[in-house]
């Protein structure tokens, strides 16, 4: 996805959206990584999606529950997301980069989700 001068993402339809935010976890990939705006680990990205998910701090998150969604955004919603163009995924150096795009996608996540 490349973002155009408007801030929308070029070549994108609502769809395209609501695809990339159709799951609560992909929702608070985004959400993290929005309020962070810089390159996380997996395994920090892992506590903070967890415990966003959860509502709680994030040193109250049971390293078990830190492991399985640590494999759900390996295996799920990173890859999802890199493919959109809203990160990029470096699985060698377990490192996920926000991109231009993942703002957009934040605004449009923060107007169409219920506060």
């Amino acid at each position: 996805m490349a973002v155009t001068q408007n801030g929308t993402l070029s070549g994108q339809s609502l769809n395209d959206y609501f695809a990339v935010l159709s799951t609560e976890h992909r929702q608070a990939v985004v959400s993290v990584l929005a309020a962070r705006d810089r390159s996380v680990t997996l395994s920090s990205l892992a506590r903070w999606v967890a415990a966003e998910r959860q509502s709680v701090e994030r040193e109250t998150i049971a390293e078990q529950e830190i492991k399985r969604t640590k494999v759900k955004l390996h295996h799920s919603s990173l890859p999802m997301l890199d493919d959109a163009g809203v990160l990029e995924y470096c699985f060698e150096d377990q490192r996920v980069v926000p991109t231009e795009a993942l703002k957009t996608v934040e605004r449009f996540r923060e107007t169409v989700s219920p506060k």
